[in-house]
């Protein structure tokens, strides 16, 4: 909680910062921000006809609620892994700009995982919007708590990126085993799939799993799915703060050395 109220004092700071990155991001491009929107929905149409139509579930579920369920574990998905990632490189990215402005390294982290979170959550409530206006989807009032579980998404992320950006200052080979560990929890989270569609026999090992938690979160907002199995809440619940508290514990450790290797 201190460190969200330092981070709430840096607001306009982190504001800022988050223009700059997105603006950064799609300096001299053509059609600039659209990218954001184009290229996940280029790799949403590739799985919606992969896993919706042409490999359709032997389960009896309809091609269009596939994709609509592909939806809200994709987009998401790609919402918290490019929110890692880029705030585990962050420290590094913004050594120059920390040398010369009474800046927080958190800010710093937490600028490059809000700009990534806005722009992926952006194309994901226009599609959301597009397959409800087309009938694949029904409007609810519960799409009211969206942001409220993109909050918690969010929060995971900034986790996993305050833990592993001061680490990635000193071992560069951070990055490599985070790659090689989302690449992994990709196959492993619900996304291409609904944790009731795995076997029973591993179903309740990978209920523990915490983005399991959040994706059925966004399938119950969004779809009206029904709500995920409780160890999967108290697995969100637990390791958003356990990260927190994990990367409290890394900065203090390694904050003499930032310095020197940045």
């Amino acid at each position: 909680m201190s460190r969200l109220g330092a981070l709430f004092g840096e607001r306009r700071l982190v504001a800022e910062l988050v223009r700059r990155d997105i603006r950064a991001r799609f300096m001299g491009a053509r059609f600039g921000l659209l990218w954001s929107i184009l290229n996940p929905a280029i790799q949403l149409t590739a799985y919606g006809l992969i896993f919706g139509f042409l490999y359709r579930a032997s389960d009896g579920v309809e091609g269009r609620d596939r994709v609509a369920s592909l939806l809200c574990g994709l987009w998401p998905w790609w919402a918290f892994q490019e929110a890692s990632s880029r705030g585990l490189a962050a420290i590094v990215d913004q050594g120059a700009l920390l040398k010369k402005v009474p800046l927080s390294t958190d800010a710093c982290v937490t600028a490059a995982v809000l700009s990534s979170f806005l722009l992926q959550h952006v194309g994901f409530v226009l599609f959301l919007g597009a397959f409800a206006a087309l009938g694949r989807v029904p409007m609810e009032l519960s799409w009211v708590w969206l942001p409220a579980v993109a909050t918690l998404g969010l929060l995971l992320a900034l986790g996993v990126a305050l833990l592993t950006a001061p680490i990635y200052v000193v071992v560069r080979d951070t990055v490599h085993v985070v790659t090689a560990v989302l690449t992994v929890g990709f196959f492993a989270s619900p996304v291409l799939y609904e944790l009731n569609e795995l076997p029973p026999s591993i179903q309740g090992v990978a209920a523990l799993n915490p983005v399991a938690g959040l994706l059925g979160l966004y399938r119950l907002v969004c779809l009206g799915a029904g709500w995920p199995e409780a160890r999967s809440l108290v697995s969100l619940g637990v390791v958003i703060p356990a990260l927190w508290w994990l990367s409290s514990r890394a900065k203090a450790r390694l904050a003499p050395y930032l310095d020197e290797y940045l």
